[in-house]
């Protein structure tokens, strides 16, 4: 009687431990950003607090203009686009996350170095340098 006393504590205290992790976000802070190139590719991936979505949003929009991706901070972009420079490149951006592809074969060394400086900014806008 008393051992499943015990497991039917420790199911509903690692049960509320879990709902509650799960409901408050305890890692909701953390920030995990990984920059991959090769002779091919450049890409950037981001997750974030959902916080900072509006900065990343507004510092991606002002490296693109006259160009826009979203008008809020709560949009979902998923678009391989062009901008009248000719740089073409693969963005999916969500509240928290963002992942950045550029080709660099089918894109001139001006519009690498362009998204390049541009995924150096969204790294300091995130961690705040």
């Amino acid at each position: 009687m008393k051992t499943s006393f015990f497991l039917a504590t420790f199911c509903l205290i690692s049960l509320s431990v879990l709902i509650i992790y799960t409901k408050f976000d305890l890692n909701r802070n953390r920030t995990s950003i990984t920059v991959s190139e090769d002779s091919n590719s450049y890409k950037l991936e981001a997750v974030y607090n959902e916080d900072n979505a509006g900065k990343v949003e507004r510092y991606i929009n002002k490296c693109i203009s006259p160009d826009r991706l979203g008008d809020s901070e709560n949009d979902h972009v998923d678009v391989t686009t062009s901008l009248p420079d000719g740089t073409v490149f693969y963005i999916k951006e969500s509240p928290g996350k963002l992942k950045i592809e550029l080709n660099k074969k089918k894109n001139p060394t001006a519009s690498y170095y362009r998204i390049k400086n541009m995924c150096e900014g969204v790294q300091g806008v995130l961690t705040g340098k």
